[in-house]
């Protein structure tokens, strides 16, 4: 299983905050949403067997936890019950603010999504017309919830583009069009605060970069890679991002902007990106820039920005179709895009040191023209400690949804935070 993070308040404090510690560690170890025995549960915690079933019997009154039969092959004896995450009466939800669409999920406390669907918007709005559609896409969560009698836990909002989870300011997203910092968070939680059926009391609201939640969602399909340590990512669906996970966490920076690998400076004399900076990794080996080269021209990367959330995987597919037709020019565009991908992961394993390297997004699915490059690079400039065991690994599925991980964030951010329920149907006012 993903290693989840540590949980909140776990630095000392009061009694009080000492049992919501200990409820958090029981909902970790529930997090990947296989249910346990009390002695599972027990060695994954290091509780004793007292206290943990104090502190099961009051998840169960929060209705976070739920007994469920034993159904494991083999068993025997008297009958058992395993400890289970309550997905019955908790909703969590995901919107990734795309341009041109919304993209829902709705989803269950253990981390996977039942439900995903689309809201159309016009390209190209300013953020505050924007919103209107993200209250419309609240409001049909808020609906479905409570016709289902669930209340809504946890909803994590991913914006491609410069964003800080801490303060939960999105600072800029030039692929929307939006050049302002502008206060993400506090606007949501407003637009919930006026909902009044399907939102729980309390509501957990996160934002992050699109990449990190696909970092999260990759890391989930393959636990395996967490154990190499620290896990470095590159990618995105249509412009060059990234992201870092280290010590059983995404690792965020003073600003959020831990692992934005498309604006390394790799050419200072190269082209102007359009974030204004001159020479990033954007310029060399970005969808917009690739494709405007495979078609000979070179100054108008700027112009395809808006069509790249809606038309990003027809660019990629024309990429490859006239690569596999043998077009020179594609191929020539695509073997130098591969030796800047092998200039930028090696800059990446050399700050960042990771054990794992994993390719993602459009990057990948070029996979087959840009590995060759990339490694033929990597081997010119010799070897040293950083890279020398570094394992780099393409996605098999490089446009799997990002909202995937924003539903095992919004799980997590419940299982971190067990105060947001303070009992059932609790009419607490809505808070953070």
């Amino acid at each position: 299983m993903l290693n989840p993070p540590r949980p909140l308040g776990s630095s000392g404090g009061s009694i009080a905050h000492l049992r919501e510690h200990n409820l958090s560690r029981i909902l970790l170890a529930l997090a990947s949403g296989t249910p346990l025995s009390r002695s599972q549960i027990a060695a994954r915690t290091g509780l004793g067997i007292t206290a943990m079933t104090k502190l099961i019997a009051e998840l169960r009154e929060r209705e976070l936890a739920i007994e469920v039969p034993d159904t494991s092959p083999g068993a025997i004896g008297r009958p058992s019950h395993h400890i289970a995450l309550a997905d019955n009466r908790w909703s969590t939800a995901s919107l990734n603010l795309d341009n041109g669409a919304i993209h829902v999920a709705t989803g269950g406390i253990a981390g996977e999504y039942d439900t995903s669907y689309s809201i159309r918007t016009p390209e190209s709005l300013e953020i505050d017309e924007y919103m209107n559609y993200v209250a419309e896409a609240l409001n049909h969560i808020a609906s479905a919830n409570a016709k289902e009698g669930k209340e809504l836990l946890a909803l994590e909002v991913a914006v491609p583009g410069a964003v800080n989870r801490a303060s939960g300011v999105m600072m800029r997203s030039i692929l929307n069009g939006w050049s302002r910092p502008y206060p993400l968070r506090k606007v949501l939680l407003d637009l919930l605060q006026a909902i009044n059926r399907g939102i729980a009391p309390t509501v957990l609201v996160g934002i992050d970069r699109a990449t990190n939640y696909s970092l999260l969602a990759r890391l989930r399909d393959s636990p395996a890679r967490t154990q190499t340590g620290t896990v470095a990512h590159l990618g995105g669906l249509y412009a060059v991002s990234g992201g870092i996970y280290s010590r059983s966490a995404l690792e965020h920076g003073s600003t959020g902007l831990a692992g934005e690998f498309g604006h390394f400076v790799v050419d200072p004399t190269g082209a102007q990106c359009w974030c204004g900076r001159r020479g990033c990794v954007e310029t060399r080996i970005g969808l917009a820039s690739l494709y405007t080269r495979c078609n000979g021209e070179h100054d108008s990367a700027v112009r395809l920005l808006p069509q790249l959330a809606l038309r990003h995987e027809h660019f990629v597919r024309q990429i490859l179709s006239r690569a596999e037709a043998g077009d020179e020019l594609v191929l020539r565009e695509l073997n130098e895009a591969g030796r800047w991908l092998g200039i930028t992961v090696d800059t990446i394993a050399t700050i960042v040191n990771p054990g794992a390297l994993l390719i993602d997004g459009y990057l990948s699915a070029l996979a087959k023209y840009l590995e060759p490059e990339m490694t033929r690079q990597l081997e010119s400039v010799g070897p040293v400690p950083a890279i020398s065991g570094l394992g780099i690994a393409f996605a098999e599925e490089p446009f799997t949804p990002v909202n995937r991980g924003m539903q095992i964030a919004a799980g997590l951010a419940v299982a971190m935070q067990p105060g947001a329920v303070r009992g059932p149907r609790n009419q607490a006012g809505k808070a953070r």
